[in-house]
């Protein structure tokens, strides 16, 4: 009886998985807005919040930057590189920005923050830059005064500006946010990339143990 039993299971997860019923579970566990709100202490606090793909989607300054021919003889201005290329972190945070796109999802964390008084410190990898519009862009999208201006860390661990402003939560897409939060020893709130971005670098929701923002996505 035993084994029949278990044929018959077996049988139907078989069944379930070739029609597509059962379909695989995310490696991760998600958390709302409100979850995020009920689990803050009363008073307020200091939170950090990656850029590119976290509050903003920023691909279309990136796409410029590997896809353009408005160098000589119509080679990418940027060099066979653009990342490693001076000109193009300037261009972008002094100008392409104006074309970032603000995620719903940010707006509503970032409301969250308002509502409570909390700090909010946007903390990007870009090379710091002359004469970035970065921070007037974010004080714009998202309604914001009276908050720090942008901090561009460049390779220097987030870890580092965490501790130096007593940040308790920190929020972004990438690998490294996570790892770098949890270096500070503070917890992290993973957000999703949209599927239309152009940022393949480290990306494994979940990996360390943090929850994902739900809907993070858009």
């Amino acid at each position: 009886m035993f084994l029949k039993r278990c044929f018959s299971i077996l049988l139907t997860m078989v069944l379930l998985i070739n029609t597509g019923v059962m379909a695989a579970q995310p490696a991760y566990s998600t958390i709302s807005v409100d979850e995020i709100a009920l689990s803050l202490p009363h008073q307020p606090i200091s939170i950090g919040m990656d850029v590119d793909d976290t509050v903003l989607f920023s691909s279309p300054g990136f796409q410029y930057a590997f896809n353009n021919t408005d160098g000589p003889n119509g080679t990418n201005k940027y060099g066979e590189r653009p990342l490693s290329n001076d000109q193009f972190w300037s261009d972008m945070s002094c100008q392409f920005d104006k074309f970032s796109i603000p995620k719903e999802s940010a707006r509503r964390i970032i409301d969250m923050h308002k509502e409570r008084g909390d700090k909010v410190y946007f903390i990007t990898a870009r090379p710091q830059v002359n004469g970035e519009i970065l921070t007037s862009i974010l004080n714009k999208l998202f309604k914001l005064d009276g908050q720090p201006a942008a901090i561009f860390s460049g390779k220097t661990s987030k870890a580092v500006f965490i501790k130096k402003h007593n940040i308790s939560l920190f929020y972004g897409d990438s690998d490294s946010d996570i790892s770098e939060a949890h270096e500070a020893e503070i917890r992290a709130i993973r957000f999703m990339r949209s599927p239309l971005s152009n940022n393949k670098g480290r990306y494994n929701p979940g990996k360390d143990g943090e929850f994902v923002l739900e809907n993070s996505e858009n």
